[in-house]
C-alpha cells in the first residue's frame, strides 16, 4: 500500500491506518473515513479544523507515544519498501567506502602515508532483496527484526531497526548480518523514513556490518589527499655539492627523479642520512667527491652537517676535501 506523506509537522499523532492499510498524513485526512492507531490498533479520529493544527485523536485512552512512533515507524519502512518493489523505485542507501589512487609517485612515500580518502558508495536496496517483510523471525537466526529485508533467489538478507529508546541488541550485530537502524523520535523522522533516500550523513542512521569495498583507482580525481605532503628531491651538482630541493609530492617528476633521490623531507635524520649514502654510491660510484657522511667518523647528520667523532663537533659535510682523518667505511664502497 502506499504511504501519503506532504509537509513535515510536529503534531504527535499525524499518522494513522486506513482501511485499506494504507498510512495517511493527517493532512490527507478526511472526516468519511475510518483510521485506525499504528501503534495499538484502535480507532483515531481525524480533527481538522482550522484554529488547532491538524490531528489524530485516539478515540479511547491512547497509546503511549513511544509505542505510537515504534510501530509507526516500521509500517511506514515496510509500506515504503514494499511500494518500492511493485513500482520499482529505488529505495537508496549512501554509505562511504575508502578511496586511494595508485599514482606511482606514491612509492616515494617509503609507506609513511598514502593516499586515502572516502567517497559515496550508493546502493539501491531493491536490487538486493527482492522481499520485505514486518516483524517476521528469520529462521537463520532466530532473531526478529523490525523489518526484514530478503532476497528470493538467495539468502542475503538485511534488518532494519527502529530505535525510539533501546538501540540494536548486540546479539544482532553480532550476527553479521547487514542492519540499519533509523533514530525516530518525531513525526518528522518518520517522513524521512518514507522518503526512501538514506545517507550515513544523516545522523538519525546508523549501520553495521555494511563494509563497501576498498575502490584503487590510477590516478585521483579530485586533489590527492597527499599530494601536499613535502618531498626533499636531492641532486649532485657538478661540483660534488648536495643540492635539496623541497616540492610538493604531486609536483614531483618521475622521468627525472625516483625513490633514490626523493623521500619525505618529514623523514628523521638517520634516514636521511642513510637515505644520502644510498644515492651518493648511485650517483658517485666511484667516490670522486670527498663527503663527510661517507666517512668512518661520521655520526649524526643535521640539515648539512655532521657531527664528527674525531673533533667531537659539528662540520659542514664538505669538511672531508680537506681532511687528513677523512676515510670512506668499506662498506660504503661495495
Amino acid at each position: 500500500m502506499a504511504i501519503i506523506i506532504v509537509q513535515s509537522s510536529s503534531v504527535q499523532y499525524a499518522f494513522a491506518l486506513d482501511k485499506e492499510g494504507a498510512l495517511i498524513h493527517i493532512s490527507k485526512a478526511q472526516r468519511s473515513n475510518s483510521y485506525i492507531c499504528p501503534g495499538c490498533k484502535s480507532p483515531l479520529s481525524p480533527v481538522l479544523g482550522d484554529v488547532n493544527a491538524k490531528h489524530y485523536r485516539h478515540s479511547e485512552e491512547c497509546c503511549p507515544l513511544e509505542t505510537y512512533l515504534h510501530k509507526t515507524a516500521k509500517e511506514a519502512l515496510f509500506l515504503c519498501y514494499q511500494h518500492a518493489i511493485k513500482t520499482d523505485i529505488p529505495i537508496t542507501l549512501e554509505l562511504k567506502r575508502s578511496v586511494s589512487c595508485s599514482d606511482p609517485r606514491l612509492g616515494l612515500l617509503r609507506n609513511a602515508n598514502q593516499c586515502s580518502k572516502s567517497a559515496p558508495a550508493r546502493y539501491n536496496l531493491t536490487q538486493f532483496f527482492d522481499l520485505v517483510d514486518l516483524e517476521k523471525v528469520d529462521k537463520n537466526t532466530g532473531m526478529q527484526p523490525d523489518v526484514l529485508l530478503s532476497e528470493s533467489s538467495g539468502t542475503r538478507r538485511c534488518y532494519i531497526e527502529v530505535c525510539v529508546t533501546h538501540p540494536c541488541a548486540q546479539q544482532k550485530i553480532d550476527t553479521g548480518i547487514p542492519i540499519i537502524e533509523f533514530k525516530v523520535q518525531s513525526v518528522d523522522d518518520i517522513i524521512m523514513l518514507s522518503s526512501g533516500k538514506y545517507s550515513v550523513e544523516d545522523e538519525r542512521l546508523s549501520v553495521f556490518n555494511w563494509l563497501p569495498p576498498p575502490r584503487v583507482d590510477n590516478k585521483c580525481s579530485e586533489p590527492c589527499s597527499v599530494g601536499d605532503m613535502e618531498i626533499s628531491v636531492w641532486r649532485l651538482s657538478d661540483s660534488g655539492r648536495l643540492n635539496e630541493i623541497i616540492m610538493p609530492l604531486s609536483d614531483v617528476d618521475l622521468i627525472t627523479d625516483s625513490v633514490i633521490n626523493a623521500w619525505p623531507s618529514s623523514l628523521g635524520a638517520d634516514d636521511v642520512a642513510n637515505n644520502l649514502r644510498s644515492f651518493l654510491r648511485h650517483v658517485d660510484p666511484q667516490m670522486l667527491f670527498s663527503n663527510c657522511i661517507m666517512c668512518d667518523q661520521a655520526d649524526t647528520w643535521k640539515s648539512g652537517y655532521i657531527r664528527c667523532q674525531s673533533k667531537a663537533k659539528l662540520v659542514p659535510y664538505t669538511e672531508a676535501r680537506q681532511c687528513a682523518a677523512y676515510k670512506v667505511k668499506e662498506w660504503q664502497k661495495d
